[in-house]
Formats: structure tokens, sequence, C-alpha cells
């Protein structure tokens, strides 16, 4: 199974970029910069990616993004949600009257640079803070044992918070080893926890339904 690693990596290497090549894409394949396939290390999903495949609907996902992180996306002081309603296959009810669902490139791109923003005014949030909502375990700015129980709680409640379900012992493992990779000893918290809140929402585990 494609890792967490992995996608959460391509996140920070292409999703934030928002370099998008060859947008002649063949049999839907989602490609990034340099014509890399930016699809290639997501986790595996029951349907395969295509236009069977169903994106949530633009309020769908506004609400899941505010739900989950209990942020909104904004980008110096204003909102990106409805700046960016029809790239996010959004309708206006001007021209279009329903919602495009199907995934394309340009879609993919734009919500792992959203998930970037977002997680990171979490973390910067919620860092330090006396009470937190989403990080109720661990404080996402300090140092953390990425073998501790704390951490493990955090993972588990953080999983359970995305994705409304409880984490297996190979979802813990993958975020613990995600951590460690991002963060070597747990010495940055919220560059660690803020590559897992991103991996986690631009998943098309959350993304779809």
């Amino acid at each position: 199974m494609r890792t967490l690693i992995q996608m959460t990596f391509l996140v920070g290497a292409l999703g934030c970029t928002g370099e998008v090549s060859n947008p002649g894409v063949q049999s839907f394949e989602l490609q990034g910069a340099g014509g890399r396939d930016i699809a290639e290390y997501w986790p595996d999903i029951a349907v395969p990616l295509s236009q069977n495949t169903r994106m949530l609907s633009f309020e769908m996902m506004r609400s899941e993004v505010t739900r989950a992180t209990n942020t909104k996306w904004l980008v110096a002081g204003v909102d990106q949600w409805e700046k960016n309603r029809g790239s996010l296959g959004g309708a206006d009810y001007a021209t279009t009257f329903a919602d495009d669902l199907t995934p394309s490139q340009q879609r993919v791109v734009l919500v792992r640079k959203m998930a970037f923003t977002v997680c990171g005014d979490l973390i910067t949030a919620e860092a330090g803070a006396a009470t937190r909502t989403v990080f109720t375990e661990i404080d996402p700015g300090a140092a953390f044992d990425p073998e501790g129980a704390t951490t493990e709680a955090q993972i588990r409640a953080l999983y359970h918070r995305f994705y409304l379900d409880d984490a297996e012992e190979a979802d813990v493992a993958d975020a613990k080893a995600l951590l460690v990779k991002l963060a070597p000893g747990g010495t940055d918290g919220k560059k660690a926890w803020r590559g897992l809140c991103t991996g986690y929402l631009a998943s098309m585990r959350f993304l779809t339904y």
C-alpha cells in the first residue's frame, strides 16, 4: 500500500507549488510538475480514480474542512473558499447550476495548497495555547516523543476527527513514521504535525465519498 509518508512529501513538493503541466491528460491520469503523477502515492481507495470517483461537493468540502480543523481558509486575512468556488467545482448559480464532482489535476493541486495553508494556520493557532480544539492530547508546537503514549493518543484522535473512524495499527504506524521523517527525534512539533494534518486533509479518503 502506498504510504502516508510518500503522499505527504508529494503534497509538499507538488501541492504547494501550483505548477501543473501537460493539461492534455489521458485516461484521467493526474499529472503534476514535470509530468509526474500527483496521485501516485495516495493510499489505495475502493473505487479506482476515474470519472466514477466523486469528490465532495464544494459546500461539503468547505464544511468538512472546517469541521475537521476548526480553521478558516484565509490568505492575508481574505477568505479563499468563495474565491476558488469555480476551481473547486462549485456551481456559481449564474452560468453553472450543479457542482462538478469529478477529480481534475488543477483541483487536486488546489486542494493540497488549501490543506497546507489551513493546517499551518491550525498549528499556529493551537501551538502553546492553553485550550485546544483539535490537538487535544499534545501541544503541536512542542517537542514530542515519537513513541510516547500521548503521541499515539493524538494520532488516533486526529485520525478519528478527520475520518470519523478509528485508526488501525497500520494507520498509527504510518503516522508515527511520517512524524519521525519530518522531525527526527520529535524535535520540531510544528513541522511534524502540520505534515500529518496536511496528509490527512488532502487524502482521497477525506476528499471523496
